[in-house]
């Protein structure tokens, strides 16, 4: 058997209240589609004219043996303070002023290796820094060229970490499974 629910009618003033909400809603849902990819253009396009703005630095090792990437991550320490002067502000006599004490700091301690450091247009590989994906595109920087440059690529832009990659070490701990280690216990005890 039907429950008996208890019919109320609503007064015409909600009625009313409930069509203006209906109404208000609908055109809140309205302006919400259309703004929200204007919006996420403009972020977009003005994402885009911060990375082009940026000045950036790459070092790159002569292979991606442990010594030659011990290496570059020597010469990019050595040459930190010379990042810092890096800003998008810095105009081109500036820049080439940091190239030539750049240059220099590496004939002073790197005379055995071939070294090259290029300024200007240089193509960077795409790359995703937290919520920010850099497209592959060329972009006014520095390159320093390690030997053959055939190693992993180190790079970033000036702002806002000063040429300072991420060192999250996760600790990498053995996973257990319980079956697995059972069965070895019983055959030992075999």
């Amino acid at each position: 058997m039907l429950n008996e629910y208890k019919i109320t009618r609503l007064s015409k003033l909600n009625i009313i209240i409930a069509c203006v909400k209906l109404i208000v809603m609908g055109i809140a849902l309205q302006l919400c589609v259309y703004y929200i990819p204007i919006l996420i253009d403009l972020a977009k396009e003005t994402m885009n004219q911060v990375q082009e703005q940026d000045f950036r630095v790459r070092v790159i090792a002569n292979s991606n043996t442990a010594h030659d990437q011990y290496e570059k991550q020597q010469l990019v320490q050595e040459l930190q303070p010379y990042f810092q002067q890096v800003t998008k502000d810095v105009d081109k006599e500036q820049l080439l002023v940091i190239r030539q004490q750049m240059e220099q700091h590496i004939k002073e301690n790197y005379p055995q290796t071939a070294i090259s450091v290029i300024l200007g247009a240089n193509l960077f590989p795409p790359k995703r820094h937290q919520a920010i994906l850099y497209p592959q595109n060329m972009y006014q920087s520095i390159v320093i060229q390690i030997g053959d440059a055939r190693g992993d690529n180190w790079w970033c832009s000036v702002f806002p970490n000063v040429c300072e990659p991420d060192k999250e070490e996760e600790e990498e701990s053995e996973v257990n499974f319980f079956v697995w280690e059972w069965l070895k216990g019983v055959f030992e005890e075999l």
